[in-house]
């Protein structure tokens, strides 16, 4: 599944998720009347198209005009949560048989195919019906090239990749593959005299382009490009006089980096291999023969223009009305393929075309922007929207949820309220249904009738991108003296780290909160069919220990007993040994020419706006700190802040960009029931927030049968995916293997995400602050389904809730009241 989203703590300042969609059920009788729910927001929704969302505010908005295939609901015992069907009217049918000899698909092959029926009365908000075929056309929508939709990947990557839909998307662009696979078959090299000279003096394969490029040796080495080795080795690169790196390879490079192989580039290549091999080229050829002449190719990419597939090539389509084939590239079943298909993709083709425009080819779509570029076959309809001021969803009489007796709720009004002082006036005169405590309301409410504490799955981070390149441009920018480039220094992140107090972090800031240490929180689950988190497993305690630097300090005779016991002593706060790493950094930038003695370190800190309490206090709490860590350090007087406090939802895009520095109290949730997926938000780059980490050059180490194999961090990544990649053991041997869920390797597949997060937090990139816990109100108007909160249904979500009153009782009430309600 790939739902998961940035998130920044403002989102949840309103208690509303808490109240999210995910529950499936009969609530009691809802009576006469009106029933509206009232909240309040500090930031709006802006995109919650399901093509484009990016942030969990957005789902605000997109969980209720919105159905997926299938949904959480409470077990039968309601001390724990199912996946049912929602919009699917029965777990899926594994038809992978029928199509054998199609979509690449093999005699014996299961969980490759499967059949989704649907619901026979699923329709838009006008009664429009819905039928399979929508779901298909919405696909091909999805997966339009020139629409460059940010959730198409939900489609053709990970585990639930749909057979050629890459192909699809990709249908008439030029695009790049390594020219020898990581297998290095003999096969795959062609023979020089197989090289054919295009018109403009290039050299082509089988009727495609040869390519190298400046930072990357393709399958030569996967973890240096060319601009290393000539970094390290420049007089390898200098042939006959010539310096072929500055005079021949960097001044044919196109933006990206790219050169097109020529007979001068392919001389200067061979020359550089049989240098570096042995000491020249004529050598080398002696020594190696054929392959001197070959391995050229491994440093070589093809590139060709993808072919112009159709819709009926890509792996989902119509059986009938009520039926939906998904052909996928990977097996997948179980727990896992209906975890996949919580996340829908459906629109409406007419409203979502009329929505597009494309000028100076430049195409754009505002599907699901607006309330009249919405419409909805959730529970709740779009009544209204207006940015940053208020919106209002109305129970959807024609969803099937609301017919069977669901929904007590008839309308759900949220406004825009940016100050949590206004919130709470608003709570207290009957105008909210709840309210998130803030640590200034604590002493008052933290144990009244009324206050419900709730821990939810994600990790707030302080994140920073320490792009060289980026930080030099904006600190010239601010003139001489002025100092950026420290934050490439690791052992600056790591003192930013270790002087953090997050104990008093959070009591300043989210006193409902609990110090984090990991990349996972207590709430990811590892196991979702014995509900096993993550965090509870010994391997995953022994990464804590060891990145915090206790392992050594476990067994008999020693600090801790166990593991156990040392991880429950974490605390990550070393000033002494802070100190000691920022005078280390401080060195370290001198030496490298990064930072002059007479400069001034400015670190911009970015927030998404300046009223929120959490993110003024904690802009506050981390410049006291840090100004006070520095003191008797060579950073003493040298470390200042600035903040750009109008970030709002583009938080995210402000640090990639380099507009900003650093933040804080941001993360990413979803996919907590699958931890191996959501590693991609940390190490693929469509989603870091550090986008400096190269991880196709880091590498890992994972012990597998016994045996140690490294392979970078991307390549083990998409390998959780079920991607087959290349693994290369301590005495160079290398192997193919795969760690999807239905590749058998279970234990060699937890060991890789361990591994991961290791490499993750030794980045020192994204700083664990503290979860995600918050102490909030709840309105005496409503009632929960139940007290306790429970994993993927909460309370009982809006579908769930009941009222102690109709709007005109509540109302009547509160004027009984004096217009001032009690809840201490």
């Amino acid at each position: 599944m790939k739902k998961f989203y940035q998130r920044v703590l403002v989102m949840l300042l309103t208690f509303v998720m808490m109240f999210s969609l995910t529950a499936c059920g009969k609530d009691e009788e809802s009576g006469e009347g009106t029933y509206t729910y009232n909240t309040a927001l500090a930031e709006f929704p802006t995109n919650w198209s399901p093509f484009q969302y990016q942030t969990a505010i957005d789902d605000e908005i997109l969980n209720y005009v919105t159905e997926a295939f299938y949904v959480f609901d409470y077990n039968e015992t309601k001390d724990g949560y199912k996946l049912v069907p929602g919009a699917a009217a029965e777990v899926p049918v594994d038809v992978t048989a029928d199509y054998v000899g199609s979509y690449g698909i093999e005699e014996g092959e299961t969980a490759r195919a499967w059949k989704i029926p649907l619901r026979s009365d699923l329709m838009w908000e006008d009664g429009t019906p819905i039928v399979a075929q929508d779901f298909v056309r919405s696909a091909e929508l999805l997966l339009d090239p020139k629409a460059q939709n940010y959730r198409a990947d939900s489609l053709y990557e990970g585990s639930m990749a749909i057979v050629n839909a890459k192909n699809f998307l990709y249908a008439g662009q030029y695009g790049y593959t390594n020219m020898i696979s990581f297998a290095y078959a003999p096969e795959e090299y062609i023979a020089m005299e197989e090289l054919v000279t295009a018109e403009d003096g290039t050299l082509t394969a089988g009727g495609r382009d040869i390519w190298i490029k400046l930072d990357s040796c393709s399958s030569w080495d996967e973890e240096n490009g060319l601009n290393v080795y000539y970094e390290y080795y420049p007089d390898v690169f200098i042939k006959d006089g010539v310096d072929l790196y500055a005079e021949v390879f960097a001044p044919a490079a196109d933006e990206d980096g790219y050169i097109k192989l020529t007979q001068d580039i392919l001389d200067g290549l061979r020359h550089i291999i049989g240098t570096l091999k042995a000491g020249d080229l004529a050598t080398y050829e002696a020594q190696e023969g054929t392959y001197a002449f070959e391995e050229w190719q491994e440093f070589c990419f093809y590139g060709e223009t993808y072919p112009a597939i159709s819709m009926e090539e890509v792996g989902i389509f119509a059986l009938s009305d009520t039926e939906l084939v998904l052909v996928l590239e990977k097996p997948l079943d179980g727990f896992y393929l209906l975890y996949a298909l919580t996340n829908p993709w459906l629109v409406h083709e007419e409203l979502y075309l009329s929505c597009a425009d494309e000028k100076d080819g430049v195409y754009t779509n505002n599907y699901g922007t607006s309330a009249e570029t919405t419409i909805s076959y959730g529970p709740y309809t779009l009544a209204s929207f207006q940015a940053d001021k208020q919106f209002v969803l109305e129970r959807n009489e024609n969803f099937h949820g609301v017919k069977e007796g669901f929904y007590q709720t008839t309308t759900w009004q949220v406004d825009c309220v940016a100050e949590p002082s206004t919130r709470l006036e608003m709570l207290l005169s009957g105008q909210l249904d709840n309210y998130v405590l803030g640590a200034e309301d604590m002493a008052a409410y933290a144990t009244g009738d009324y206050t419900y504490y709730t821990t939810m799955d994600s990790t707030y981070f302080m994140a920073l991108n320490p792009d060289k390149e980026a930080l030099e441009e904006t600190q010239a920018a601010l003139g001489e003296n002025y100092n950026k480039t420290i934050l490439t220094v690791k052992e600056f992140r790591q003192a930013l780290s270790f002087s953090l107090d997050r104990s008093a972090f959070a009591l300043a800031t989210m006193p409902t909160c609990n110090p984090a240490f990991g990349v996972y929180s207590d709430l990811i689950v590892s196991n979702p069919e014995t509900g096993e988190t993550y965090r509870s497993t010994q391997e995953a305690k022994w990464i804590l220990a060891e990145f915090w630097g206790v392992s050594n300090d476990i067994g008999e005779g020693k600090m801790y007993a166990d593991v156990d016991e040392a991880v429950a002593g974490i605390t990550g706060y070393n000033l002494e040994r802070a100190k000691q790493l920022f005078n280390e950094a401080y060195d370290i930038a001198i030496a490298e020419g990064l930072m002059d003695e007479d400069d001034i370190i400015e670190i911009k800190i970015g927030l998404p706006n300046g009223t929120s309490q959490p993110y003024v206090k904690g802009y506050e709490f981390l410049v006291n700190c840090y100004t006070e860590a520095v003191r008797g350090t060579s950073l003493e007087g040298k470390l200042t802040f600035s903040k750009d406090d109008t970030l709002g939802n583009d938080f995210a895009e402000a640090l990639r960009t380099n507009q900003v520095d650093l933040l804080f109290f941001v993360g990413w949730t979803g996919s907590a029931l699958d931890p191996y997926n959501l590693m991609e938000a940390y190490t693929m780059p469509d989603y870091q927030y550090n986008l400096a980490w190269d991880t196709s050059k880091e590498t890992a180490s994972v012990i597998i049968g016994g045996v140690e194999y490294t392979a970078s961090v991307a390549d083990w990544t998409r390998c959780m995916a079920g991607e087959e990649i290349v693994i290369t053991a301590m005495d160079g041997t290398k192997t193919t293997f795969a760690a999807g869920t239905n590749d058998g390797v279970d234990e060699a597949r937890f060991a890789i995400l361990t591994a991961l997060e290791d490499a993750v937090l030794d980045t020192y990139s994204m700083i664990p602050l503290v979860d995600d816990s918050t102490a909030a109100l709840k309105g005496m108007q409503v009632q929960f389904y139940t007290e306790e909160y429970i994993f993927g249904v909460e309370r009982g979500g809006i579908k769930y809730m009941t009222y102690h009153y109709t709007d005109a009782e509540w109302e009547a009430f509160v004027e009984s009241q004096g217009g001032e309600l009690l809840y201490k």
